[in-house]
């Protein structure tokens, strides 16, 4: 028993520690181990000293008890305030009993509960501020039972099983802004609690989180090596036992409850030999590698406490190092120090290095806050499974950072250093956006607000992006919906921003972007009359014979209207003996409760449908997209879907009610993307919202940056004239690897025709006998389009409203155009068309599927569809015909150069085919049996012989049918080996050779240096188009034949006409052109202000030739704002003209 000495107290507690063997024992004890505490004035166990620090000081982790009051009149001021009298002695009692240690927690709590109980009053008198119970068992952590005088000396259960004396260590009372409960768990060195908001009484209580909090105890560490293999080891094992109990608990925990913002504390007790940073950056690492996890767990805040030392030798330093995500797309990282404040003399926190923390120079106990507007926002957004729109802005940054990584990854220097040669710009420098909204007239304007200061539901940014294409910035405009503003539904000042916006994209010519997530038209009603309206009963007394109308009476129709009307239309009527006011028409005192929503809703339809024919359009769907969402996402085109959303028109739930049962059991069933992304309305899909930014960030990256802006041409880091190591063979091949390259058997990297790394499919699972979608050549961004040799299977869904369908499981063969493919090709064609990109389609069909179903599924008007779209695109579009490769018949006819002879030209491999039909179906239809019998007879000498032998006029009868039967027997011998002939010959009908000679072709390849010669072939095409592009400016009339022949004839003049032939060689051309551009002095700048010149005359002559009359005034009016010299010069000019004549 320690004595407190009150006049100079040595400490500031007295208690007893005793250790039983039974709780038996205990109770015999008990009044033995109380009367250690002496009831002597001079050891009071009651504190009335007035210091209260020294009482602060022993209240270990409780919240304070100290009660200052008024003394009386009269007394001197450093006796004005007395400390109410308060319990100080403690008693730790240690119970070694086996029979206890097999007891339930909640049982022993009571057991020992009651005994404490029973002796209050004896507790009281000895002045016991708590009891505490530490229940042993061999090999087992001990538990702890503590009691308080302050609870009556009911068991405090916050501290269940922590060792009181160390409780402090955990900072329970950093927890006041919430009331915790112990939640148990199967570690003993874990402590978890469910913390909930204290809000005012009645007032629901929306923040639920769970606190986990862990000490970790060593040995002292001696060295910085040591201590960071121990910080490493152990503390990702305690975290990671500190997610495995927040599963648990997150699993158990009732469904009414759902938490977020949930928070780990790991306390490092003695000193470590470490700089802070390793803990940040260890932490960090954690954090990436279990980045999905604490997500799901929506863990948004480690913190973690330790002593370090920064030498052997040095100073202890108190830090604290708080990771924190409140986003859930990137992670703050803040270092503090404690130290002492001068002033106050408490313990603050001191930010370490920059960044200065939000907790800087706040006191070390302050409390964890609660959830503010914003989080709360956040947390309606993540418990519909997706991210506040807000957030995506971070996203888009974080999408950024990670595009420059993975680019600069792929520019590694081969030196010692082995250092970027791209210089990586920082995460604050990626991005800067500038929020859009409506003012007081409803125009577009930039806004300056905080996140979740909206007041509709549709927000909308002008973004710029500093990507890797685009160091120098790329604008973007995006729209998305705020699904925790009236469920993100649409309504009219959510159109008008939506309709804003994207004309501003137009206007600019900018990509927009659109995430959506909304719940269709917006449904209201009008608020104000829900409680006013009264209804005319058949009979009063008998509701349910019917009613009549609604009517209003002559007061409510007066507080509703102030007798102007405008909000309901209503009959003056005398009914039953009162006037009433009939209700005809419900107009409603706010704007958006109805049909006007379809209105907006027609109008921002009409602006996609446009916005698709001009701007790059992509969309993001997440958490769901209903009606008009929907229509709007089809109308843009290109649509990311993550996946767990939905795209449907009606949900599942409205569906059941008209079916009148239980058909469908989600609205994921209808438009999830099982089916959306298998029917061709989602073109990729993504498992979260940060990958379908990523997504949306790199798909960007194919694009220009405005419209009719050249294409963003990468640094080239997979040589251009490298041989394409890819075999494309006879046999059924996945075309995905002569496009992008693969790892063979031997794990030996093959290389394709694009860019290593650069190729991005798209409609992977629609129509899968046709792949297409985005690469680069030598670094230029391009489409394509090839086909699927082997054959695939698509599955048709049965309906579970209609009993009497069955999935379906329908075979499509390879290189053959079915409904669903021709349809895909020319979707993307249009897609690749209206994002400006050159088209590589790599032919290899056989021909359309015509049977009756087929036919039917109108796979003749889909396959004119890829007429139509190839007729209209604009870029250079090369068709190729692989090795092996074959294009027959109506196969040929959709894709030939003739359909768009300025843009597009059709090359063939040596090993390729072409043809109306296959060399069997001509052999079948022009080298018929007969055929074949003349070949016989005309290249088989023992055919002949038997031939003439037959034909002898003295043969007898028998021997003459012994020569028939042989010569049967040598037809059929023969014609196995005349049918491969006529095969053959047929065959050599369909060669490239007869192509090129034809004209059909431009020229015959090898496919080994085939992407060197489309990479020159490519660029020379893209000059020239910025060519056209300068002439057509200048005169619109001349047509691309017209330039090409100008530019042949302005190379000749400047290179000599020795060089002439040069002008067949892409890549001499390609120098030639790119010199000239870049040269505003060049030839062809020259004659492009010539052409502009001839233009004008030519103009001012029309013009002076339909109007004789004002050709005198026109020449006067022009000559007023010429110089004296050029005035001269017309009269000169003049002069000689008559003098001609």
């Amino acid at each position: 028993l320690s004595r407190l000495n009150i006049t100079n107290p040595p400490c500031q507690r007295t208690g007893v520690m005793a250790a039983f063997v039974s709780f038996q024992q205990f109770e015999v004890m008990f009044d033995s181990l109380m009367s250690l505490f002496l009831n002597d004035p001079e050891l009071s166990p009651m504190s009335s000293d007035s210091s209260s620090a020294d009482l602060e000081s022993i209240r270990e982790e409780e919240p304070p008890l100290i009660m200052f009051t008024p003394d009386s009149p009269g007394t001197s001021s450093a006796q004005s305030l007395n400390v109410t009298e308060e319990p100080i002695h403690i008693i730790n009692v240690g119970l070694m009993d086996s029979s206890l240690a097999e007891e339930q927690d909640e049982i022993l709590s009571k057991k020992l509960g009651d005994f404490v109980r029973s002796n209050i009053h004896l507790m009281n008198e000895k002045g016991i501020r708590r009891i505490t119970f530490i229940i042993f068992n061999e090999n087992c952590y001990p538990r702890y039972f503590t009691f308080r005088a302050r609870h009556q000396f009911n068991e405090d259960t916050i501290y269940r099983h922590l060792e009181p004396a160390l409780a402090f260590q955990l900072e329970i009372n950093r927890l006041s802004n919430f009331t915790i409960q112990l939640i148990p768990t199967q570690n003993h060195r874990m402590h978890l609690y469910l913390g909930s908001a204290k809000v005012a009484e009645g007032q629901p209580i929306t923040d639920h989180r769970f606190f986990i909090r862990s000490i970790i105890r060593h040995t002292d560490l001696i060295t910085a090596e040591a201590s960071f293999v121990y910080m490493e080891r152990e503390g990702e094992r305690i975290f990671l036992e500190s997610l495995d109990q927040l599963q648990v608990a997150s699993a158990n925990m009732d469904e009414t409850i759902r938490t977020d913002c949930n928070h780990i504390f790991l306390h490092f007790v003695p000193p470590i030999i470490l700089e802070p940073t390793k803990i940040a950056d260890k932490m960090l690492s954690l954090v990436s590698q279990y980045g999905i996890r604490l997500l799901k767990l929506r863990v948004t805040e480690a913190e973690i406490k330790a002593t370090i030392r920064l030498t052997p030798t040095s100073d202890k330093i108190p830090i604290r190092v708080f990771l924190s995500s409140d986003n859930g797309v990137s992670v703050r990282v803040h270092m503090y120090q404690e130290i002492e404040d001068p002033r106050t003399g408490e313990i603050i926190f001191q930010s370490w290095g920059p960044p200065t923390g939000p907790l800087n120079r706040q006191k070390v106990t302050t409390p964890y806050p609660s959830k503010d507007h914003l989080q709360q926002k956040r947390y309606n957004a993540q418990n519909m499974e997706t991210t506040y729109i807000y957030d995506f802005i971070e996203m888009f940054r974080q999408a950024v950072c990670q595009q420059w990584e993975t680019y600069s990854k792929q520019f590694q220097d081969e030196d010692e250093n082995n250092e970027s040669k791209l210089t990586t710009p920082s995460a604050d420098k990626v991005l800067l956006a500038k929020e859009l909204g409506l003012d007081k007239n409803n125009n577009l304007q930039e806004v300056n607000r905080h996140p979740g200061e909206n007041k509709i539901g549709m927000v909308a940014w002008s973004i710029t992006l500093f990507t890797p294409q685009y160091p120098n910035g790329r604008d973007i405009i995006v729209i998305g919906n705020d699904i925790t503003h009236q469920i993100g539904s649409f309504g009219p000042k959510e159109d008008l921003l939506f309709q804003l916006a994207s004309q501003l994209s137009r206007e600019k010519g900018l990509p927009r972007i659109y995430i959506s997530a909304n719940s269709g038209a917006r449904i209201g009603l009008a608020e104000e009359l829900k409680h006013l309206f009264r209804v005319a009963w058949v009979d009063a007394q008998s509701p349910d014979k019917g009613f009549r109308y609604l009517y209003l009476t002559p007061a409510d129709y007066m507080k509703i209207t102030g007798g102007k009307g405008g909000i309901v239309v209503t009959e003056l009527i005398e009914d039953e003996g009162e006037p009433r006011y009939k209700i005809t028409d419900i107009i409603g005192k706010r704007d958006g409760i109805g049909v006007e929503n379809l209105k907006g809703s027609g109008m921002i339809a009409g602006e996609t449908s446009q916005a698709y024919k001009e701007v790059v359009t992509l969309n993001l769907v997440t958490c769901r997209a209903i009606g008009i969402g929907s229509y709007l996402l089809r109308l843009g085109q290109r649509v990311i879907q993550v996946e767990n959303s939905h795209i449907i028109l009606t949900g599942s739930g409205a569906l059941n009610k008209v079916l009148g049962r239980q058909v469908y059991s989600s609205n994921t069933q209808l438009g999830g993307v099982q089916i959306m992304y298998n029917n061709g309305v989602t073109h990729l899909t993504v498992p979260n919202d940060y990958e379908g930014m990523l997504a949306i960030v790199n798909w960007l990256g194919y694009v220009p940056k405005t419209r009719n802006h050249p294409l963003p041409v990468m640094s080239i880091h997979d040589p251009v004239d490298r041989p394409i190591e890819f075999e494309p063979s006879r046999l059924p091949y996945d075309p995905r690897h002569m496009l992008a390259g693969r790892m063979n058997k031997d794990q030996v990297w093959e290389s394709g025709f694009f860019d290593k790394d650069s190729f991005m499919e798209i409609l992977g699972m629609w129509a899968r006998t046709v792949v297409c979608g985005r690469a680069r050549l030598g670094g230029i961004p391009c489409g394509f389009i090839a086909v699927e040799t082997r054959s695939v299977e698509c599955v048709v869904p049965a309906d579970p409203a209609d009993p009497e369908t069955e999935s379906k499981l329908i075979s499509q063969a390879g290189q053959v155009w079915f409904p669903d493919s021709a349809f895909k090709t020319a979707q993307a064609i249009n897609d690749l068309n209206k994002e400006e990109l050159p088209l590589f389609i790599f032919a290899n069909w056989r021909g359309f599927s015509g049977g009756m179903r087929d036919m039917y599924d109108q796979v003749l008007k889909y396959g004119a569809m890829i007429v139509d779209a190839l007729h209209e695109y604009n870029h250079p579009v090369f068709i190729y015909l692989p090795p092996h490769g074959e294009l027959r018949g109506g196969a040929w006819v959709v894709v030939d150069p003739t359909i768009n002879p300025d843009h597009i030209e059709m090359y063939a491999d040596k090993e390729s085919r072409g043809g109306v039909l296959e060399p069997e179906g001509t052999v079948e239809i022009k080298f018929r049996w007969k055929d074949k019998l003349k070949t016989m007879e005309r290249l088989d000498q023992t055919y002949q012989q038997l031939l003439e032998k037959v034909k002898l006029p003295g043969l007898s009868i028998e021997e003459r049918k012994l020569t028939e039967v042989k010569i049967k027997e040598r037809e059929e011998l023969l014609a196995p080996m005349y049918h491969q002939v006529a095969v053959l010959f047929a065959d050599l009908h369909d060669t490239p050779g007869r192509m090129k000679e034809k004209g059909v072709i431009s020229d015959v390849l090898q496919w080994k240096t085939s992407r060197k010669y489309f990479y020159w072939r490519l660029r020379r095409r893209l000059c020239e188009q910025r060519v056209i592009n300068l002439i057509r400016e200048a005169d619109k009339i001349l047509t691309r034949g017209e330039i090409i022949a100008m530019l042949r004839r302005w190379f000749v003049e400047s290179k000599k006409p020795d060089n002439a032939y040069l002008w067949h060689n892409d890549e001499v051309i390609v120098e030639w052109l790119q010199d000239s551009l870049d040269n505003t002095s060049s030839v062809i700048y020259n004659n492009i202000q010539c052409i502009k010149s001839e233009r004008i005359t030519r103009e001012v002559d029309n013009l002076i030739t339909n109007n004789e009359s004002a050709a005198v005034d026109c020449i006067a009016h022009i000559s007023q704002k010429l110089s004296i010299s050029e005035r001269q010069e017309i009269i000169r000019l003049l002069s000689s003209s008559l003098e001609d004549k």
